[in-house]
């Protein structure tokens, strides 16, 4: 099983439109990033986790061709908003596709996404067709074995998710001790690392080492990572097994 991270960056990107920071000027592009996104796959089966707005381009780049299953944490917009380009998909195969997530994530789906589970129109482009499937309890998808991790953003419950031995937690500020339960014997863990002053929503880089080492992944690699953040100086200060991820790193699991 491979995993290759589509984005790593929070919801505005980076570069932030008009920035001049260090961050957003660099060079180095590991300090380009688009919204946070992954796809897990292998040579049979290929699902991502949330559909950012640059969804279509990262597939692009990074030979995404097949999408089978798409996995939600929640419905803001920097993790929902490429939902329309799953369209092709259903086109190629004439089925809908599938998508896992929660019932406030699927209420959120149908009123932004309205025309998608209306009547078809009869004029041209095509719409996203999509099953959903609300998720509470582990299931095993085509031999891996998938797990939501409820977790908290802020005030909102939201999902992260397990896959085989693969965890990716984003948008959080409070794992609960019975998702941490959920998290043990992991190969790798990409986690939520906004930036190094607190937030209200998010994990902050503090928060973020002190999670991974309870959780004690084999590898850990912060995501959704904002532009107070660079690369190489956040990687040095992380502890040994820890690393920041970057748009386009593809990492091999169990």
């Amino acid at each position: 099983m491979e995993v290759t991270f589509l984005g790593t960056g929070t919801s505005h990107g980076i570069p932030v439109i008009g920035c001049n920071c260090k961050v957003c000027q660099s060079p180095n592009p590991r300090n380009r990033r688009n919204r946070t996104g992954v796809w897990v796959h292998d040579s049979q089966r290929s699902l991502v986790i949330d559909v950012s707005s640059e969804f279509r381009i990262a597939s692009l780049q990074y030979g995404l061709k097949r999408l089978d299953l798409a996995l939600l944490t929640h419905a803001h917009s920097d993790h929902i908003s490429g939902l329309d380009d799953l369209r092709i998909f259903s086109q190629v195969t004439g089925k809908p596709t599938l998508l896992c997530g929660d019932e406030n994530t699927f209420a959120d789906l149908r009123k932004r996404f309205d025309y998608a589970f209306a009547p078809p129109k009869n004029y041209g482009g095509g719409t996203p067709q999509f099953e959903l499937k609300v998720i509470t309890e582990p299931f095993v998808w085509e031999g891996w074995v998938i797990t939501p991790l409820p977790v908290w953003h802020g005030p909102d419950p939201i999902i992260g998710w397990r896959i085989n031995n693969f965890a990716f937690i984003t948008d959080v500020t409070i794992i609960p001790d019975s998702t941490l339960q959920l998290l043990q014997g992991l190969d790798i863990l990409a986690l939520d690392c906004l930036r190094k002053a607190p937030h209200s929503t998010h994990l902050h880089l503090a928060q973020s080492i002190a999670y991974a080492e309870q959780i004690k992944a084999r590898r850990s690699y912060m995501v959704h990572l904002a532009h107070e953040l660079e690369h190489d100086e956040t990687e040095s200060e992380l502890p040994e097994n820890c690393f920041v991820a970057y748009d386009g790193l593809t990492l091999k699991s169990d």
